[in-house]
């Protein structure tokens, strides 16, 4: 522990830095995603790629040398690298945004996963699907967790677990840190979009997870994390609503495959024509106009994206705190963005014609990856339309999903 001071002391990598890198790694990750989905797990090369450009640290508190950048720019980061692999650009995120999380436990649970490596990599699956048991100085989990993105290329996992409260209808929900040794990776990660992902379930069988390595969620809720209260998340980042930061990794793989559908497409269409009668495509009003919404959809969803997070830490910054109606509303605004972006891919796709559904066109792979991100329960735009809907009208749900806002 004798380097831990020089360890920690934040390094300067500016925005333009982090965009040009991200920009830089695009056509690799496209050259790589075909791969990436067969192999069903981001290429290694791409993580280390991740973890050279400092696109984790990005989330990471200035205690273990991260950057904890701008949330506007981090979506950035993620949406360029998105139009080259949405599946290695959800890793850069889902995963990224557990070093966010870590800063807010305790700090020596942070010294377990990052003691001897700041590069030390988390997934997660918060459902709490298996068993939570209370013994003596912490908890027991067993069973089985779903859904892990990233599982292979990390050591640490963290796990939703339930743990029932006689004096209230709600259970005392924690996120658990649990070691690589105590889990089992499950191969049944069998789908038809975000393959890439390798989000896989965890198997456990009776691993003891100390009170130091639970975060409870009222502590979440109410900002009295360990971390705030020691210092390690120390800026407005931490101060984001855990919902809000987590919902917008969710959200932004599908802003950039759409982006990367329509630069496909307009580039195929500069110099394609008809099969039938020899005209071409870009001559057609109808593909003009098809471009043109389709723009402006992508374009609307990423200054959304952004000027949400200029007003959330603006706030922060000045000292004020997001309510809930805001909350709900932002929660909202993430399902919505990835509404936008699929209409705009779908109006690209079925421009495309039958061309797009050959196996070898990247077009395809990325509206399947579309697909597959709207139907994660953070990008169900009905359940968040009526949180943020209720919301603003003073009605507040007593469901616990519903209060991820």
């Amino acid at each position: 522990m004798g380097n831990m001071h020089e360890m920690k002391q934040p390094s300067a990598v500016d925005t333009a830095t982090l965009i040009r890198r991200a920009e830089e790694l695009r056509p690799v990750l496209r050259e790589r995603a075909a791969g990436t989905e067969k192999l069903g797990k981001v290429d290694p090369r791409t993580v280390a790629d991740f973890q050279a450009a400092g696109f984790f640290r990005m989330f990471q508190s200035a205690y273990w040398g991260g950057y904890q950048s701008h949330p506007a720019d981090i979506f950035r980061v993620q949406e360029i690298l998105a139009q080259g692999c949405p599946s290695s650009a959800w890793i850069m995120g889902v995963v990224g945004v557990h070093n966010w999380q870590l800063a807010h436990f305790p700090k020596q649970a942070q010294e377990d996963v990052w003691g001897s490596d700041a590069q030390v990599l988390c997934s997660s699956s918060y459902a709490p699907t298996g068993k939570a048991e209370v013994v003596n100085g912490g908890l027991m989990l067993s069973g089985r967790w779903f859904y892990s993105s990233g599982v292979d290329h990390c050591d640490w996992v963290l796990l939703g677990a339930a743990v029932p409260q006689e004096d209230s209808p709600f259970p005392d929900y924690r996120t658990c840190l649990v070691p690589r040794a105590d889990f089992e990776v499950i191969e049944d990660w069998d789908v038809m979009g975000l393959r890439g992902t390798g989000s896989k379930s965890v198997q456990l069988k009776g691993a003891f997870v100390p009170d130091y390595r639970q975060l409870p969620a009222i502590a979440s809720q109410t900002f009295t994390t360990p971390g705030l209260q020691e210092g390690t998340a120390d800026s407005p980042l931490f101060m984001v609503p855990f919902p809000t930061i987590f919902g917008a990794c969710i959200t932004t793989p599908a802003l950039g495959a759409a982006q990367a559908m329509l630069d496909l497409f307009v580039d195929n269409t500069k110099k394609a024509t008809s099969l039938y009668t020899g005209a071409r495509w870009a001559e057609e009003q109808a593909t003009q106009i098809r471009i043109s919404e389709s723009s402006a959809e992508i374009r609307a969803a990423r200054l959304q994206m952004a000027a949400n997070f200029n007003v959330v830490i603006d706030k922060l910054s000045s000292g004020e705190e997001l309510t809930l109606a805001e909350r709900a509303q932002i929660r909202f605004d993430h399902c919505n963005l990835v509404d936008l972006a699929a209409r705009a891919a779908d109006r690209v796709f079925v421009a495309a014609g039958a061309r797009s559904l050959t196996m070898d066109q990247p077009v395809q792979r990325l509206f399947r990856d579309i697909q597959a991100a709207r139907v994660h329960a953070i990008n169900n735009r009905t359940k968040w339309a009526t949180v943020s809907g209720s919301a603003s009208l003073d009605i507040f749900p007593d469901d616990m999903l519903s209060m991820f806002i």
